[in-house]
């Protein structure tokens, strides 16, 4: 079942072009030719890549599928040659971060903002990758640094956790719970929650919460970042508890944001390769994180505080 090259490449060319005869020009080929190698790709695989309607071609959910992983191969060689020109051109500055959406949009744009004040020599490229793939990204050893969720062994890595407090109770703005300072878990019973992916580590560990307090919450929805979590919580779909670093960054937002009276300790995972030529630049930016780590968990206390007159 495995394919070739070629064969990888003519199934992109046809998912991107949208069209055999436009993939056909992109390649250099001709339609007939694609037409059949497009098949005989499927018989390898054992299930139809599209619908054919006439000349029309509709990709099949398989095939959606598919492309998502042919493009993270892409994706890669993409970025073997832009480091490959960036040698050639003596230009290899740039500082690479590997992280999860949640860190990509909460701290470490202040990270960056503070250590560019001193070192205004570094080129940052940031890539944000869910747990599963992050994983799988730190072992290449392509990265300066990787943030995550999970801390565990690694070979030929040197990690460390930083706790930035507990997780946080986020709601739409006007809810009737938002008349409370601190909500206990029996507060959620039979509301609609928006709930982590099932292989988030953190959604286990707030299940564990509120089976502990036999409270049962309704499923209204289920995502992959707490930003998005955010976005329907604003929406009104539902309730959640989300990482205290995205509270921080949307405080006085869209959303309320108030105490999980059970706490629900977050830390962030930070992996970096034992031989690295910029361990200066890793140890310093994790220096800087330790600061704005612990300026926006001060902050987010300070929002937390009840308000006079409650």
């Amino acid at each position: 079942m495995k394919l070739n090259q070629r064969q990888i490449d003519v199934f992109n060319a046809v998912m991107v072009n949208k069209s055999i005869t436009a993939a056909a020009a992109k390649l250099g080929s001709s339609q007939p030719t694609l037409s059949r190698e497009i098949r005989e790709i499927e018989s390898r695989l054992g299930f139809d890549l599209f619908l054919r309607f006439g000349k029309r071609l509709t990709p099949t959910q398989q095939a959606i599928l598919l492309h998502e992983v042919v493009l993270r191969s892409f994706v890669g060689l993409d970025e073997i040659s832009r480091a490959a020109s960036a040698i050639r051109t003596h230009n290899a500055a740039n500082f690479r971060i590997a992280s999860i959406p949640a860190y990509a949009e909460s701290i470490i744009p202040r990270v960056i903002q503070r250590f560019l004040k001193t070192r205004r020599d570094v080129h940052f490229s940031i890539h944000s990758h869910e747990e599963p793939s992050l994983r799988h990204e730190m072992t290449t050893q392509v990265f300066d640094l990787c943030l995550a969720e999970n801390l565990s062994e690694r070979e030929n890595a040197t990690g460390e956790s930083v706790f930035v407090g507990d997780m946080v109770c986020v709601l739409p703005q006007g809810h009737p719970l938002t008349a409370r300072n601190v909500l206990t878990p029996a507060d959620f019973a039979n509301q609609p929650f928006i709930y982590f992916s099932q292989n988030d580590p953190y959604r286990h560990k707030l299940d564990v919460v509120f089976h502990e307090a036999d409270v049962s919450r309704d499923y209204a929805a289920e995502t992959t970042t707490a930003a998005s979590v955010c976005a329907m919580v604003a929406a009104g779909v539902g309730l959640s508890v989300i990482n205290p670093l995205t509270a921080a960054s949307h405080a006085g937002g869209p959303v309320a944001l108030r105490r999980l009276s059970v706490s629900v300790p977050y830390r962030v995972a930070l992996w970096h390769p034992q031989r690295s030529t910029r361990i200066a630049q890793v140890r310093r930016f994790i220096a800087v994180l330790h600061e704005v780590a612990a300026e926006m968990a001060a902050g987010l206390d300070q929002h937390l505080l009840p308000q006079q007159g409650e």
